[in-house]
C-alpha cells in the first residue's frame, strides 16, 4: 500500500496561505521586519520539510510530478535549518512575491 502524498499537500498548502498573509506589499517592507522574516522562513522551511518527506514516500513518483523548482524549496530548507546566517534575502523575496503563486499550482496538481 502506497502511502499518500495528500496530508503533506494540506500542510503545505496551509504554509502557502500564511506566507501569502504575512507578505507585505513591497521588498523594503519585507527587509525591515525581521518578524515578518522569520515567520515566512518557518513556513518556507514546512514546506521543503514536507517536500521532502513526499520525495522519501517514493522518489521515482516524486522526481515524475515535481518541478525543478521543488528541489530548490527543499535546498532552500536545509539553508533555513542549517545555514541562516547565508540566506539570500533578495532571492526569498522573488520566490514569495513572484513564484509563489506557480509553485501552488503546481502542487494543486498533485491533489486534482
Amino acid at each position: 500500500m502506497k502511502k499518500s502524498y495528500a496530508p503533506h499537500v494540506t500542510i503545505i498548502q496551509e504554509a502557502i496561505a500564511a506566507i501569502e498573509d504575512y507578505r507585505p506589499a513591497t521588498k523594503e517592507e519585507f527587509l525591515a521586519s525581521n518578524l515578518v522574516q522569520d515567520g515566512i522562513l518557518m513556513r518556507l522551511q514546512v514546506i521543503g520539510e514536507h517536500l521532502s518527506r513526499m520525495r522519501q514516500i517514493d522518489d521515482e513518483r516524486f522526481a515524475e510530478v515535481a518541478d525543478p523548482s521543488w528541489y530548490k524549496i527543499i535546498g532552500l530548507r536545509h539553508i533555513i535549518s542549517h545555514g541562516y546566517e547565508s540566506i539570500d534575502w533578495d532571492l526569498v523575496w522573488l520566490f514569495i512575491h513572484l513564484q509563489l503563486a506557480d509553485f501552488a499550482t503546481n502542487l494543486n496538481r498533485l491533489t486534482e
